[in-house]
């Protein structure tokens, strides 16, 4: 076993979330619920390209977390919460808009249609992370789409 340095530790405490990826059950169904609720409360914040690109580079660091806890673990959650940020940047942070961006995205993420499960199989981390930003991307055209339409 490797020990942790402190480092470690707080890049584990952002990959799952602030803990959300501990909660038992769906853990990354209740991240994508953290980054919803933020998005609504903060939205001129959460739904700019800039953060969610932060949120991507920063999740890579499941590179590192990969490295103590084995190849995608359940709790790290941090790549539903920067998918859910990617399908709803650019969108206004509309309650309506948010639970659809929510729903397109997490059917994009549990689904992973093509090309979204080729994604997954890229090393380390980056597939980690690949797979749900790409399910955010999925989700923001569809939901601009619809709302074009609407």
């Amino acid at each position: 076993m490797v020990k942790r340095r402190p480092i470690d530790k707080a890049l584990s405490f952002f990959n799952t979330c602030f803990c959300t990826g501990y909660i038992p059950v769906a853990p990354g169904t209740f991240a994508s619920v953290f980054a919803a609720v933020l998005i609504y409360f903060f939205p001129g914040a959460l739904t700019s390209f800039y953060f969610a690109g932060f949120c991507v580079v920063f999740g890579t660091a499941t590179v590192n977390t990969e490295r103590y806890e084995g190849k995608d673990p359940g709790h790290i959650v941090i790549d539903e919460f920067a998918g859910m940020c990617v399908a709803m940047a650019g969108h206004r942070a509309s309650l309506v808009n948010i639970l659809i961006g929510f729903v397109l995205f997490r059917i994009f993420d549990i689904a992973k249609p093509f090309p979204i499960n080729r994604a997954e199989r890229l090393p380390g981390g980056y597939g980690v992370m690949a797979d749900d930003v790409l399910a955010g991307i999925f989700a923001n055209i569809l939901l601009l789409a619809l709302t074009r339409l609407i």
